[in-house]
């Protein structure tokens, strides 16, 4: 009796795992608020460069991350300067967080966004590194 209920639960998580990892959506360089600049005239912040993967790979190692991704969010001021950093799928320790956003914050340079006028105005910029695809950039 236990070996049916078993090979059913096997069999329906399966079944609903495809479905499961169909509607998962991976955003990359995804820039917040990009749909509504369009049709206002405003642009959003642009990433310009990130020079940040051999620091961040080295930061990750020392403390020990083991996560196939980093999705994170920055502020960014009328000036191009990232302001405030928070990581998407924060870990436990805040300290980890902050070391990471730190090395994210220093490393990326972006153009600011813009309104209707074409004055900087203060915006956001959301994307994901994957170790995978560091480790590929740098070898």
């Amino acid at each position: 009796m236990n070996r049916i209920i078993t090979m059913a639960g096997i069999a329906t998580a399966l079944t609903l795992a495809p479905a499961a990892l169909a509607s998962t959506e991976t955003v990359v360089g995804h820039v917040e608020g990009a749909e509504n600049a369009v049709e206002t005239g405003a642009t959003p912040v642009q990433l310009v460069s990130w020079d940040g993967d051999f620091e961040f790979l080295k930061t990750s190692r020392r403390l020990r991350i083991w996560r196939a991704h980093i999705d994170y969010r920055m502020t960014v001021d009328a000036d191009g300067n990232a302001t405030a950093c928070e990581l998407t799928e924060a870990f436990r320790r805040s300290y980890v967080n902050k070391t990471l956003c730190e090395v994210l914050m220093e490393n990326h340079v972006f153009a600011p966004a813009t309104d209707e006028t074409g004055t900087a105005v203060e915006g956001s910029y959301s994307s994901r590194l994957s170790y995978v695809e560091i480790r590929e950039r740098l070898d």
